[in-house]
């Protein structure tokens, strides 16, 4: 009897043991969770390495003599850009160079002199467009454009959304006007124009998905040089076409 007793008493100290070790196991404090790390941005878009920008382009300007700038003024840009992503994040910084060109519809003839400089003579409202086709002025330049460019992620359709804000420089290498007139037809073409200014800067905004865009640009620079001509500020709106 006193044996059967002391198996007893053994048995059920082992099995106490064990209910004490299981229950510790199942009490014990889950191990804590690592935070999860943040993945970067992978991109695998078009780097928009080519730009063709299609603009409206006009001046604000002071009016002289009731010379007036046309809203059919336009302008088109090409440029080539090299696009750098920031620390793997979705913000990149390009930096490219192009050729644009500005093409300013007026009234008006353009003269210059030693004197008093650039200055617009309006031409006869009568009869303008029975005699002239064409009155134009156009400039070309080189610019260098900058951007700071965002991106989201790619959507269901595989496209982005993108927001770039900039800054561009440019360089005149060309202006002239030209006038076509209809009767008797010939075309009167001038150049040089000294009185133009060389440079031109000024803020850029271009707001778009996959490679369709809307551009904006405003000149900080007066058109013409200190004092000789009009106060005029060109600015533009278009489309901008993407690719690469």
């Amino acid at each position: 009897m006193k044996k059967v007793l002391a198996v007893l008493i053994m048995v059920m100290s082992v099995a106490t043991a064990w209910a004490e070790v299981d229950s510790t196991a199942v009490s014990a404090p889950a191990p804590a969770q690592t935070k999860r790390e943040k993945k970067p941005y992978v991109m695998n878009v078009p780097k928009d390495r080519l730009v063709l920008d299609l603009n409206a382009t006009n001046w604000i300007h002071k009016n002289e003599n009731g010379m007036k700038t046309q809203f059919y003024s336009r302008g088109l840009n090409l440029y080539a850009m090299y696009d750098l992503q920031i620390k793997k994040s979705r913000v990149s910084f390009a930096i490219g160079a192009g050729i644009s060109w500005v093409n300013i519809y007026t009234n008006s003839r353009l003269t210059d002199s030693a004197g008093s400089g650039a200055r617009f003579h309006p031409y006869p409202k009568a009869n303008y467009h029975d005699s002239i086709k064409i009155n134009k002025l156009t400039e070309t330049w080189i610019d260098v454009p900058l951007e700071l460019r965002i991106r989201t992620n790619r959507d269901k359709l595989d496209q982005v959304w993108k927001f770039n804000v900039g800054f561009k420089f440019g360089v005149r290498v060309d202006a002239y006007t030209k006038v076509v007139f209809k009767n008797p037809h010939y075309n009167l073409k001038e150049k040089p124009y000294g009185d133009f200014n060389l440079f031109r800067m000024g803020p850029t905004l271009r707001i778009g998905y996959s490679s369709f865009n809307i551009v904006g640009y405003y000149g900080l620079l007066n058109v013409f040089k200190q004092g000789r001509g009009p106060q005029a500020n060109e600015w533009s709106l278009g489309i901008s076409f993407n690719g690469l």
